[in-house]
Formats: C-alpha cells, sequence, structure tokens
C-alpha cells in the first residue's frame, strides 16, 4: 500500500497524511526519499515534520519530531479553504463513487447502530485537487454500494451530481487496501479494479467488495515493491517495523 500511494506522488506537490496516518504518512516519506525530496508535508499543524520513526496517528505529538514550523487548530481551520495538492482518508464505509463515512452504520444519525469518529474538518475534502482513499481492511461490510451516511464527498453519484453540488476538483484518485488498487471510471466515476496485489486474484477482491468492480477481461498484478523501495522503508522509515505488525 504504501509504495503504491509513494509512486504517485510527485515532486514538489504540497500534502498531508491525515491523522490515522501510519501508511499515508510512510507514503509521503519515501516518496521524499527517493524521487520528490522538495514535497512538503503541511496543513495538520506542522510542516515537514521528522519523527525518526512512525506513530499510528499524526495527532500523536511525538510524530512532529524536528519539524519546520508548527501551528495550532485555529490556524490550521483558517487557512485549510485554500486546500492542498493531495490528502488521505478512510472511514467505516467507503461505496461505489468514493464517498467515505465516518458518521454511523445502521439507524439513523442520532440512533446509529454503531457511531463513529465524525470529522473535525471537511474542508481538504473538496478544496484539495485530490485524494486517496487507503482503509487498512477490504471487506465487503467496509465496500459498500451506498455509504450509510455521506462525511467525505467522493464522487457523489457520477457526474452530473458532482456537477451539481460545485465539486469541480479532481476527488478521489485511488483507492488503495491490502488487496488491491482501484480507480474510477473517467465516464461514469464508479469505481473500478485496476490491479490485484499479489497471493490474491480479481475474483477473490470482487468477492470482498459490496458492489460490482466492473472486471472486464485479464486485471493486471500490482507492480511489486523493488529492492531499494523496500530498504529504504524497511531501514530508513519505519525501523521498528510498525507496518508489518
Amino acid at each position: 500500500m504504501v509504495v503504491v500511494l509513494a509512486r504517485d506522488l510527485a515532486d514538489g506537490e504540497l500534502g498531508a497524511a491525515g491523522a490515522a496516518a501510519l501508511v499515508p504518512m510512510a507514503a509521503i516519506a519515501l516518496a521524499r526519499e527517493l524521487h520528490a525530496p522538495n514535497l512538503t508535508v503541511g496543513g495538520e499543524m506542522f510542516f515537514n515534520p521528522e519523527p525518526g520513526r512512525l506513530y499510528p496517528s499524526m495527532l500523536d505529538d511525538r510524530a512532529l519530531g524536528r519539524c519546520e514550523a508548527a501551528e495550532t487548530f485555529i490556524e490550521l481551520f483558517g487557512h485549510s479553504h485554500h486546500g492542498l495538492g493531495f490528502f488521505f482518508h478512510s472511514g467505516l464505509q467507503h461505496d461505489a463513487f468514493g464517498n467515505i463515512n465516518l458518521h454511523h452504520v445502521g439507524g439513523t444519525l442520532h440512533a446509529p447502530k454503531m457511531r463513529g469518529p465524525g470529522a473535525a474538518n471537511l474542508s481538504y475534502c473538496h478544496t484539495s485537487s485530490r485524494f486517496y482513499i487507503c482503509p487498512t481492511v477490504h471487506s465487503a461490510r467496509n465496500f459498500v454500494e451506498k455509504v450509510d451516511f455521506i462525511t467525505i464527498p467522493g464522487h457523489l453519484s457520477g457526474p452530473a451530481a458532482k456537477r451539481d453540488a460545485g465539486l469541480v476538483n479532481e476527488g478521489p484518485r485511488l483507492v488503495v487496501t491490502p488487496r488491491a488498487v482501484m480507480d474510477f471510471d473517467k465516464t461514469t466515476l464508479r469505481m473500478r479494479l485496476k490491479s490485484v496485489h499479489a497471493g490474491n486474484t480479481p475474483e477473490d477482491v470482487q468477492r470482498h467488495t459490496g458492489f460490482d468492480l466492473a472486471i472486464r477481461g485479464d486485471v493486471p498484478r500490482t507492480r511489486p515493491p523493488t529492492d531499494a523501495e523496500l530498504r529504504v522503508l524497511r531501514e530508513r522509515i519505519d525501523p521498528s517495523g510498525a507496518l508489518r505488525a
């Protein structure tokens, strides 16, 4: 997951990992080490942190380590409408159009079967140029045809709905899970299977997804990590092995 995401980040961009940041922060760090030295981490209370190891959340003060600058939540919320180049999200549910639910599953908003954390600041989901969806679980329970509540809008119900809502940025580009990589059909904006990771088959991925992934013909295998990518990850970015825990 880290390697796939890192490869899509470009030099000179400005982006942030989000709160649940183990995989996103590793992806940003790997990109900076290998091909994007001028990629700037910012937009979440600090700029260009060097924590020395990975932490599950960027709200952990230890995750800042050394950084070039820091700010308060008031400052963060004050300028977040300017957006970023990229951001990362995941949630309780993800649907066929890349919408994300962080509020509740089942029942109603005020009487849910399960209540989620919600979201503190939604600006980045529609002001950033694009975002990535990277849940660490891929099952038919969290990949559903339609989310119970839209916390973070992806492509809503397609091009017309997105246009009517005034969502002009790219929105979700890739969905990267432990099983596969998905992207979105350029015409319909529905999620589709792009590649499968080693140890998985297209049939496996479809069986663990609650909607049709539009599998047509042969699906390629996700390009595996190179020796250099693994070495940098294990020796410089994640020496404690948090990603393999």
